[in-house]
């Protein structure tokens, strides 16, 4: 299973954040930092201020940071909200679909990717950093 692009600016941009504590950062700047749009990282902020992973003021002295603590942010939920078909396979046009068990097989799987994310926030992504693990 590959996530997409928009899931890991999703979480580049919360690891970023959690870097700050509880300080506003501007988008530009984590745009800038990691290389990413800061049109389409608008969009993700968005997205995760409305799901409540992050808090999101404008204006002056405004900016965006963690709507809450690191270790209450779960990589599940985030991976869910960024990848909200996510697909293994489509079966609508194969003529095999009566016969054949793939597609329940890979559901167990992806329930299974799922459960282990649910096993982690994002405060064990930076504790792993931080320790030089990957």
């Amino acid at each position: 299973m590959q996530l997409t692009r928009h899931t890991d600016y999703a979480l580049r941009l919360l690891i970023h954040l959690a870097g700050y504590e509880k300080e506003r950062v501007q988008i530009a700047e984590v745009a800038e930092a990691q290389g990413i749009s800061r049109t389409h990282l608008m969009k993700i902020a968005s997205e995760l201020a409305h799901a409540g992973f992050i808090e999101a003021v404008r204006g002056r002295g405004g900016g965006i940071r963690l709507a809450r603590d690191a270790a209450k942010i779960n990589l599940g939920d985030v991976i869910r909200v960024t990848e909200p078909g996510c697909a293994l396979i489509d079966c609508t046009d194969c003529r095999l679909v009566r016969i054949c068990a793939l597609p329940g097989i890979l559901d167990e799987a992806k329930s299974a990717f799922h459960a282990v994310l649910a096993r982690h926030s994002l405060a064990d992504i930076l504790s792993r950093e931080v320790a030089g693990e990957t």
